[in-house]
């Protein structure tokens, strides 16, 4: 009995992961810490104070806002409509 999707299949159900984006900036372990470079700069303007704050920088965009993955799981299944497939690399 198969337990995790393979790559492929999650790509087909309109999943992916942070570590195969080209906007992933991966931190200083394997596999580890990272960002998003897409909302590293991200602010918010907050209506009762009318200040611009930090916006869950680093966080991949488009997640859910209840329960969304930090970038720092770059391998955890997400969706992203702003996804963009690392190139291929050059050999």
């Amino acid at each position: 009995m198969q337990l995790f999707l393979t790559k492929e299949e999650l790509r087909k159900a309109g999943k992916v992961s942070c570590e195969d984006c080209q906007h992933f900036e991966p931190g200083s372990t394997p596999s580890g810490l990272g960002f998003c470079a897409l909302t590293q700069n991200r602010q918010a303007r907050v209506e009762e104070t009318g200040k611009t704050v930090p916006d869950r920088q680093g966080l991949p965009p488009d997640t859910n806002p209840d329960h969304g993955y930090a970038a720092c799981f770059p391998m955890a299944p997400r969706v992203c409509g702003k996804f963009q497939e690392k190139p291929a690399a050059i050999a």
